[in-house]
């Protein structure tokens, strides 16, 4: 494809393009003249702006810089993840063994002075001794009818 050269007429204060209606934004004091400057417009294959057409040359854009990146970024956070993983077994070690968990539902200690170990033993023994109680008084027959005879499974 041919570039044919194109006749722009750019600002002399930003070099932005000149329109009928342009406003300048720059900085400095200079007067906005108008600059007319040649222009090759845009490489179709590489989308560069084309000063001199004999030497341009076409580079295709790398995703290098992105790869390379992301490489480094997977590093880091690998590295990360074994530095805390190393600092967790060096915490532990210095805490000493871990103490086994105390149940206190299957406790056999009698005289186990644990608060929970004591709050529920009593009510465990005060609720088992009011239900038995109560039981006796209602009876097995007032609450079950046919008693053993009407359930389906075989008892021995």
């Amino acid at each position: 494809m041919a570039w044919t050269p194109r006749l722009n007429i750019t600002c002399g204060r930003c070099g932005k393009p000149r329109s009928l209606r342009h406003t300048c934004i720059a900085r400095n004091n200079r007067k906005a003249t108008v600059k007319a400057s040649w222009s090759f417009g845009q490489c179709p294959k590489c989308r560069k702006t084309v000063s001199n057409p004999l030497a341009h040359t076409c580079a295709p854009r790398s995703d290098y810089k992105r790869r390379r990146k992301a490489s480094e970024q997977q590093r880091r956070t690998e590295e990360r993840n074994q530095r805390q993983s190393l600092g967790k077994v060096k915490r532990s070690r210095q805490r000493g063994p871990a103490k086994p968990k105390h149940d206190y539902q299957t406790c056999p200690d009698s005289d186990c002075q644990r608060p929970v170990c004591v709050a529920f033993k009593t009510g465990y023994k005060a609720g088992h001794l009011a239900g038995m109680q109560q039981g006796l008084e209602i009876g097995y027959d007032r609450g079950f009818q046919a008693g053993k005879a009407a359930c389906p499974r075989p008892h021995k």
